[in-house]
């Protein structure tokens, strides 16, 4: 089964629910890295620790770590969960591996449409670094997640509009080919 990836509506209420824009527009995982540069790859048995192991080896990532996002794991959820809404960019690449539960990636296009992604068990969503985003739960209200670095990782989010003005967003808006044209 592929990520289910589609173009957002503009409502902000109730989160949660799937938000798809009427009529729906859903996107392949190929129309996804073309529009936006985000790479989304399905991984079996992506709870054996062997095959995580694999992964970070094959792809050079030195550093890892475990967020798991639920009212039972965060005393603060819904300050975190606000603060993982909120639309942000980082300076390095952001690689997850979706291990447990489920949630929307949402990500801005080349042309600053949100398309969203609900990710399940098994997705390996990479993010380019610059790309604006942001991440919600969907009504599981769960989800674990491996996170993978190739460098010791700097957590620094910076928010829209301040973001505009990074070396990061520069080199992102130049690296996907629409907006070259």
């Amino acid at each position: 089964m592929t990520t289910q990836a589609w173009y957002l509506d503009s409502s902000e209420e109730f989160l949660h629910e799937p938000h798809l824009t009427q009529p729906p527009h859903y996107l392949t995982t190929q129309q996804v890295l073309d529009r936006s540069g985000v790479r989304l790859t399905k991984i079996e048995n992506c709870d054996n620790e062997e095959k995580q192991a694999r992964i970070q080896q094959e792809g050079g990532f030195r550093y890892y770590d475990w967020l798991e996002i639920s009212r039972d794991a965060m005393p603060d959820f819904d300050e975190r969960l606000k603060k993982f809404h909120t639309e942000h960019l980082h300076e390095d690449d952001e690689i997850r591996l979706i291990t447990a539960g489920s949630g929307f990636f949402e990500i801005r296009d080349f042309q600053d449409r949100w398309i969203r992604l609900h990710l399940t068990k098994g997705d390996l969503i990479h993010l380019p670094a610059g790309i604006y985003h942001r991440l919600t739960l969907d009504s599981s209200n769960y989800v674990k997640m491996l996170r993978l670095f190739t460098e010791q990782p700097q957590w620094k989010a910076v928010n829209r509009p301040e973001g505009d003005k990074t070396p990061a967003r520069e080199a992102y808006l130049h690296s996907v080919p629409a907006l070259r044209q």
